[in-house]
């Protein structure tokens, strides 16, 4: 069953009702997702806070415990020697520093500056090629032969400073037991550091200068190959300057496609006036194909004319074969021959032009043609021109680097390089005093560890509420009281004195022969109880209070004080909230419903010779039941009784309910004190009946899981659960 569930506790079942406990605002339920997480990560964060001052106590001494035994463990081991030297890898005056960084720079080495600090030496570069294979195998093989077992991981180095610093030194460093061990290492190391100086760096150089030598000649026949393929392509398709090139294909394209138009135009007229002219030639009418020319042909025309108005004029006036007429025809036809021969002429002429304009418009489509196929090309030229061009200059510039880089390496080389300086050579090997500070902080840290993990498994182990906030948070019940632990509570005691009668009128009852009024008998005597200002007691009048205001239009008028497990002060709260109620002026019936191990009378030194369980199994009347409580004079208490051997079946009897009815009738407020709710039944059988049930929860007691269970129950009998109830808070 969920916490959710339990809020389900609120309603219950009473007279064939469903009944709903409300709420004020000062004790409403807190919902199941507050939404926030960053509240979430706060509570939980206070929650292991706690958990840790709870045990503070476990986590130190654990801590020291565990720190001791390890520190008295580590006291009795051998003592750890260490050795180190020091390499002086740059020059140090400023002069030699910048002369370096000149002559070092070359276009490869971005770490050689004049203003920076690390003049061309990239440390961690170098510190790895120190613990590399090639430079550590020689010096390993010296050392092996005296100490078979020393590895090159057992060698530290490392700048002995900050990096920001700018140091140019480096710091070699060993750690063991014999002293004798420390200094052979450290000075093999030290001689092959210094033979790896002079020697390796310089072998180095030269294989970078033989390697470059050997690259460069490549790289020129590279240059060589792509200049004359970009000369060829020049060459070829005339790019002397590929931009002006493009323009002029341009501006030629627009020419001759003018140039096309025009000719075009030329050709149709052309060809339309051969046509007609063609058309009148073959019709016969050559004065019309003369005509095409009159500057030309006018006079011909002329006299062509007036022979034939001639001819026609003398064909009126003479026979056909007269000579006048004769010779006119003659001339005539003499005349039109000639015509022909020039109409033929002017026709081939017109043809000429034609067939002439006809070739040039071949002509121009040709170039043309050869223009657009240039222009179409043009583009896949260019890029391929683009392409040797980037090709060539990415060349250059590999060269010009090899050689820049030839011309740095040769110089190094040339220049007195000045070989590493040993600074601070090996000495005696000293106890390693930074090494066994450094463990014994790791053993304090690794005894903190181990009490913090026992705090936590112990913490886990003690499965109970800690504080009342968890107990409001676990059950999502409202919290009605917070009782303090208070060390001076004390038995009340009996105080003897003479017994009196009061008559209080009550409503007779079915099954019990009362008459119209019960004289109660009393062992009331003045008592004055320690009602001070203190934290116990107004922690129970601040109890009362919140459960008055939990229905302030319907007051409680009976209720349950439970517990999920015997020993959580249950008996305690139930007599001081009676108390404190009858000290406000109501009218209060304490009934000790714990017919199993009843504790009422003991407290308030009451006899328990007639109680509750004779009342419900006999006809005892309620005036020799009911005592009158010796701490208040409105407060009247009903104790146990005799023990009966089934408490259950007299709880659940309908002269039980009946008598409650009756108390509730008569009293102002009635509260029942309950047997345990996990594993019996008693309290959720009183609860159903009652306005509600109260749980009172010991914090730094009760079991999480029982107070689950108790719920869990209460829950299946339809009990009303108004609250809880925290006591016993240390706080």
């Amino acid at each position: 069953m969920s916490p959710d569930n339990y809020s389900q506790s609120l309603f219950s079942h009473q007279d064939g009702e469903l009944r709903y406990q409300s709420f004020p605002p000062p004790y409403k339920t807190k919902p199941a997702e507050t939404g926030r997480d960053e509240e979430q990560v706060i509570k939980e964060l206070g929650k292991l806070l706690a958990a840790a001052k709870r045990r503070l106590l476990v986590i130190g001494a654990v801590t020291v415990g565990v720190s001791a035994a390890l520190l008295f463990q580590l006291s009795k081991r051998p003592p750890i020697y260490s050795g180190s030297f020091q390499l002086l890898v740059e020059p140090v005056t400023t002069s030699e520093s910048r002369l370096q960084a000149l002559l070092s720079q070359t276009e490869g080495n971005k770490f050689a500056t004049i203003n920076g600090k690390d003049f061309g030496l990239d440390y961690a570069t170098q510190i790895r090629v120190l613990k590399s294979p090639k430079v550590m195998s020689p010096i390993m093989n010296n050392i092996r032969q005296r100490y078979p077992d020393v590895t090159p991981e057992d060698i530290l180095v490392q700048r002995p400073f900050d990096e920001n610093e700018g140091t140019r030194i480096l710091a070699v460093n060993y750690y063991h037991g014999d002293p004798q061990r420390v200094r052979f290492v450290l000075e093999q190391v030290a001689e092959g550091y210094l033979t790896y100086s002079r020697e390796s760096r310089l072998t180095n150089l030269r294989q970078g200068i033989q390697f470059i030598e050997g690259q460069i000649p490549g790289f020129r026949e590279r240059v060589d190959i792509i200049q004359e393929q970009l000369q060829n392509l020049r060459e070829e398709y005339d790019l002397i300057n590929p931009d002006f090139q493009s323009r002029k294909l341009v501006e030629q394209s627009q020419f001759i496609e003018s140039t096309r138009m025009e000719n075009e135009a030329k050709l149709a007229e052309a060809r339309s006036r051969y046509g007609t002219l063609k058309k009148l030639f073959d019709e016969g009418n050559v004065a019309a194909v003369l005509s095409q020319d009159v500057g030309a042909y006018s006079p011909l025309i002329k006299q062509m004319h007036d022979l034939q108005a001639e001819t026609t004029a003398a064909e009126a006036r003479l026979q056909e074969e007269h000579p006048v007429l004769r010779g006119l025809r003659e001339q005539q036809g003499a005349l039109r021959l000639q015509v022909i021969r020039e109409a033929r002429s002017v026709l081939e002429k017109v043809q000429g032009e034609f067939q002439s304009l006809e070739e040039r418009q071949k002509i121009i489509i040709s170039s043309e043609n050869i223009i657009n196929q240039k222009s179409n090309l043009l583009p896949s030229v260019m890029r391929q021109h683009d392409d040797f061009q980037r090709e060539l200059l990415l060349a250059t510039e590999t060269l010009n680097q090899y050689l820049s880089k030839l011309d740095g390496l040769k110089i190094d080389a040339a220049q007195q390089e000045v070989p590493w300086e040993m600074i601070a050579p090996p000495g005696p090997p000293q106890p390693g005093a930074t090494a066994n500070r450094k463990t014994k902080i790791l053993t304090v840290i690794v005894g903190l560890v181990m009490g913090i993990g026992t705090a936590f498994i112990l913490e886990i182990l003690n499965n109970v509420f800690h504080s009342p906030e968890e107990i409001e948070d676990e059950t999502r019940l409202p919290l009605l009281g917070v009782i303090p632990l208070s060390k001076q509570l004390k038995k009340v005691s009996r105080v003897s004195s003479q017994p009196r009668k009061k008559v209080l009128p009550v409503s007779s009852g079915g099954g019990s022969s009362l008459g119209s009024s019960i004289s109660l008998s009393s062992s009331y005597a003045t008592l004055t109880h320690p009602y001070e200002v203190s934290p116990f007691l107004e922690a129970f009048r601040s109890l009362y209070t919140n459960i008055r205001l939990l229905r302030p239009e319907q007051p409680i008028r009976s209720l349950v004080i439970g517990a999920a497990t015997p020993g959580e002060g249950k008996s305690i709260v139930a007599l001081h909230l009676a108390q404190t109620a009858a000290t406000m002026g109501q009218r209060v019936l304490l009934v000790d419903a714990d017919l199993r191990r009843p504790k009422i009378h003991t407290k308030v030194g009451l006899p328990n010779f007639r109680g509750l369980s004779d009342t419900i199994s006999t006809d005892l009347s309620l005036n020799d039941a009911i005592q009158q409580s010796p701490l208040d004079e409105n407060l009247f208490i009903l104790t146990s009784g005799s023990l009966p051997a089934h408490p259950v079946k007299l709880l659940s009897s309908k002269k039980m309910v009946s008598l409650m009815e009756q108390f509730q009738d008569f009293f102002d407020l009635v509260i029942y004190d309950t047997p345990p709710l996990v594993g019996l039944a008693d309290a959720s059988i009183i609860s159903a009946q009652a306005d509600g049930l109260i749980m009172v929860v010991k914090v730094d007691k009760t079991d999480r899981t029982l107070v689950t269970k108790a719920l869990e129950g209460l829950h299946i009998a339809g009990s009303s659960v108004l609250g809880l109830v925290a006591n016993g808070n240390k706080r």
